[in-house]
């Protein structure tokens, strides 16, 4: 077995989801509430949703999956904290979200999320061509979403931020000249350039990507140990079979081809929000150019 997975040799207790049970006898069904994406469109291939199916059938346990209200992000958490609306939900982690929630270990996206291409207005491109270290980006003015750890891993790195809260208004703040550049995951930037390519001269910079080490989870409310083991031990046996390598590569082995990362200069970042016990030593678990091994 993988070095670093977890074995799991106990039996997993699942209780209702909600804690007012007519009687204490167990439910054997996991009734399972997700968050309905801000962007609709979404819904019907959706990788995080995919991956969570995925899981859930490899679990071994009964299970029922809804959506809940369209909400943004920082509602959804809020309301996983209730854990009635919704009682799963996929973020990126964080030191203050690890404390509050509890965090199926296993990044979804193999730290792609903090591969980071650069979108700028093509009248600015100009500006990016002399551009080859941390020191002189931070020239420059980014946005970044208000509630997203991405904004504060960019302050920490010296990097000037504007924020808002959804992002049709980050890609008018950069329409508009109120920020050089919004940094996108190579695993967002095609699709959202395909949207927006028509109706707006954005692009993206050709010659530079951020990294950071950053790991998206699936979180459960806190007092759900039930759906934790099963999330967990579904994800772990998808990967072992090969099925977790191969839904991924489906959705995303083309996204990791266009970004070209051979003709960049990665400026390396820090993350000082990643916490403790992000498991960055298991090098199977994370994408590097130079270990791009999808289907393994």
């Amino acid at each position: 077995m993988m070095a670093g997975w977890l074995v799991l040799t106990a039996s997993l207790l699942v209780y209702p989801v909600t804690s007012l049970a007519s009687n204490n006898e167990p439910d054997p069904t996991l009734n399972i509430i997700y968050p309905k994406p801000e962007r609709e469109h979404e819904l019907d291939n959706w990788y995080p949703l995919a991956l969570l199916k995925l899981a859930l059938e490899h679990s071994g346990q009964a299970y029922t999956l809804q959506s809940s209200i369209k909400m943004v992000q920082s509602r959804a958490l809020k309301e996983l904290e209730q854990g009635e609306l919704v009682n799963v939900v996929w973020s990126m982690t964080s030191i203050e979200r690890e404390e509050v929630f509890k965090p199926i270990r296993i990044p979804i996206y193999k730290g792609l999320y903090g591969w980071r291409l650069l979108l700028t207005t093509k009248d600015k491109l100009h500006l990016f061509e002399p551009l080859k270290t941390a020191a002189q980006l931070k020239k420059l003015y980014f946005v970044q979403g208000h509630d997203w750890p991405d904004t504060e891993i960019l302050k920490d790195n010296g990097f000037q931020v504007s924020t808002s809260t959804s992002y049709e208004s980050l890609y008018n703040m950069l329409i508009k000249g109120r920020g050089d550049a919004f940094p996108r995951s190579i695993l967002e930037i095609d699709w959202e350039l395909a949207l927006l390519a028509e109706t707006h001269s954005i692009t993206t910079v050709p010659n530079v990507v951020l990294n950071y080490p950053a790991a998206i989870y699936f979180f459960v409310n806190s007092q759900r140990d039930d759906l934790h083991n099963a999330i967990q031990t579904g994800l772990e046996k998808a990967y072992q079979n090969g099925e977790f390598n191969n839904l991924f590569s489906r959705y995303f082995a083309q996204s990791i081809a266009n970004a070209k990362l051979a003709d960049k200069e990665i400026i390396k970042l820090e993350n000082k929000h990643l916490p403790r016990l992000t498991p960055v030593n298991n090098s199977a678990l994370w994408f590097t150019p130079e270990n791009n091994q999808l289907n393994k």
